[in-house]
């Protein structure tokens, strides 16, 4: 057990440097305001560190770490009794690394907005999936879904931006594709 824990604080504590930004962005993603999503960080890694001790695999820890952000957004888009939002603009600038005008600047501008108008039943998968490079198994547990409902939601998510691109003239092979690391 004390080899367990050992192991756990090890890997969060190399996690916790890594993992700050990613979860921070995965809750702009989400559509929560720049301070809020700071508080939810905060909240998010304070709790996972009072619950390290009942992690059972180190390797589980990535995934383990976004169920918790997950739940935290829950609790406070259930706290506020509305979905919290963020002005489109400052979202899509906080989002893209590419030089402004660039055609990955503007394709990601266009995946971005596309994405703020989806349903939450599908931008919650693809957003963990895609941006936050969580595997099927692992998105769906952070979701808590079934596999199967999870991959039904990715296909679904992924249908109705490629029909929303097709009816902005965009085209969706170019523009769908995930940020990439700096």
């Amino acid at each position: 057990m004390q080899d367990r824990v050992a192991r756990n604080e090890a890997a969060f504590r190399s996690t916790l440097d890594a993992r700050l930004s990613d979860v921070y962005a995965f809750f702009r993603r989400l559509r929560v305001d720049h301070a809020t999503a700071q508080d939810l960080v905060q909240d998010t890694f304070l709790t996972a560190w009072q619950d390290l001790p009942d992690l059972r695999d180190d390797r589980r820890l990535r995934g383990w770490l976004y169920r918790i952000a997950y739940r935290r957004y829950l609790r406070h888009r259930a706290r506020t009794a509305s979905a919290a939002t963020v002005e489109i603009p400052a979202a899509l600038a906080a989002e893209t690394r590419d030089e402004p005008g660039s055609d990955e600047h503007l394709a990601r501008q266009a995946v971005n907005l596309a994405l703020c108008q989806l349903p939450e039943a599908y931008l919650h998968p693809l957003v963990l999936l895609y941006w936050e490079g969580l595997s099927y198994p692992e998105a769906a547990r952070a979701l808590s879904l079934p596999l199967g409902t999870f991959a039904w939601r990715v296909h679904k998510g992924m249908r109705l931006l490629k029909q929303a691109f097709a009816d902005g003239g965009m085209g969706y092979e170019t523009a769908l594709q995930p940020p990439q690391e700096p």
